[in-house]
């Protein structure tokens, strides 16, 4: 297989770091995922997932988020609103995170792991009729804070951040409002989902 090379947002690789596991025994699931023609983390709780234009839907490979968070380090928050170039070697398994403007570069060796089929975990879309019925879920409060944390990444207000329940026990479609990664915006849309706590 041929080297992949794709443009990703800086601030899409950052937000996606906000819902990646941390020392979690599922090794897989300490980094940033590129699967299903998607940007994909996800810590068991919580996802966020957004297509990458001219990423093949065959293509998968985890970058460890201590190489993002290392990358990021290089690049003051002010100036991460345009892309950087993610390059990666199938064969060795390593790849480097590149901001040519801002002459910033990271090496990483990818998660050698499978990542699970995170699309079965995130809602289906909901009819406009929709009507919550039964029991209220409850929610961990950080991860919503977490989430609000998401929104001004994606250059929003950190506010119009909100969820769609389904019910007390299923996972809730989390919808993020006024920034240019929404429908409709600049970028390709950003989809969030959030389990309930068990009660």
């Amino acid at each position: 297989m041929e080297n992949i090379e794709i443009e990703v947002p800086i601030q899409l690789l950052h937000a996606s770091t906000i819902c990646a596991a941390k020392k979690d025994i599922r090794f897989y699931l300490n980094g940033v995922a590129f699967s299903h023609g998607h940007i994909i983390s996800c810590d068991g709780h919580r996802a966020i997932a957004c297509p990458i234009t001219g990423l093949d839907e065959n293509v998968e490979f985890i970058i460890p988020t201590d190489a993002i968070n290392s990358f990021l380090k290089k690049i003051p928050a002010k100036y991460r609103n345009i892309s950087c170039v993610i390059t990666f070697d199938p064969k060795t398994q390593s790849g480097k995170i590149s901001s040519h403007p801002h002459q910033a570069h990271e090496l990483f060796i990818g998660i050698d792991g499978k990542y699970p089929d995170w699309r079965r975990v995130f809602p289906r879309a909901l009819p406009p009729s929709h009507e919550f019925k039964g029991s209220i879920p409850q929610f961990n409060w950080q991860y919503l804070v977490d989430f609000q944390k998401v929104h001004k990444i994606l250059g929003g207000n950190g506010i119009n951040v909100g969820f769609i329940a389904q019910s007390a026990n299923e996972v809730a479609g989390i919808f993020f409002s006024g920034s240019v990664f929404e429908n409709g915006g600049r970028f390709q849309e950003v989809k969030a989902c959030l389990m309930p706590c068990r009660i």
